[in-house]
């Protein structure tokens, strides 16, 4: 008896039949990707994790930005910090109003010239002239003191000037969120007055600053946010 393997060796090869497909090359064991680090560090087959420090899902270091926005409140932009800026320099002008009468008084108490440019004894008004100037010194000091409480007292205690408080600003540590205090607000208007005196440049800055602050406000680590107004 014949077996159905022998049988098949024995027949004879046909030309015309197709050979016989070749058979399936032996599976290869998929091997996992080695972690060569411990801990959970990154794998050459895994990206490591990003950090933003701008904003976005990535966490943001203290100071920035965004680190701002996500702790304290959204921070304000150029247009209306200048607005509240505006204000308060229409507040302090306040004390200008002196100045300008008594200006006045100087001028009209002031001693007639003759045609040769000498002055005419006894034609003017010492008097009003005295009134005159203290009406100047009294408006110098009523401004500068209106600057002082307006922005360093009131603003450092409660990070809030008067124009500040109108349009819904805050003016705040960037770290902490809270008011920077009446000597650091006298340190950041003194720097302000300076660079800008210098070259208008302490307000400017923020344009193109990524932490949208003006050079006074990097010194002492401010920044201004928007509030709810009240």
């Amino acid at each position: 008896m014949i077996s159905q393997g022998e049988h098949h060796m024995s027949q004879p090869f046909d030309p015309n039949q197709p050979p016989p497909p070749p058979p399936p090359p032996p599976s290869q064991p998929q091997q996992q990707p080695q972690q060569p680090y411990a801990g959970g560090a990154p794998t050459p087959y895994q990206a490591a994790p990003q950090v933003n420090p701008y904003g976005g899902a990535g966490q943001a270091f203290p100071g920035s930005k965004a680190y701002v926005e996500q702790h304290f409140g959204p921070v304000a932009g150029f247009g209306v910090r200048a607005g509240a800026l505006v204000i308060d320099t229409l507040l302090t002008l306040i004390g200008i109003i002196p100045v300008i009468i008594g200006a006045v008084m100087l001028i009209v108490a002031a001693p007639d010239v003759d045609e040769l440019g000498y002055t005419v004894e006894g034609s003017g008004d010492g008097g009003t002239a005295a009134i005159g100037g203290i009406l100047i010194a009294l408006g110098i000091l009523l401004a500068i003191g209106i600057q002082v409480w307006n922005r360093v007292f009131r603003m450092g205690r409660t990070g809030q000037s008067v124009g500040k408080k109108m349009l819904g600003l805050s003016l705040v540590n960037e770290q902490t969120g809270q008011p920077i205090g009446a000597l650091q607000s006298f340190l950041r208007e003194l720097l302000a007055g300076l660079i800008n005196q210098v070259f208008y440049l302490s307000y400017l800055w923020m344009l193109w600053d990524d932490n949208q602050q003006t050079l006074a406000d990097k010194v002492v680590h401010s920044t201004v946010i928007r509030v709810a107004k009240t």
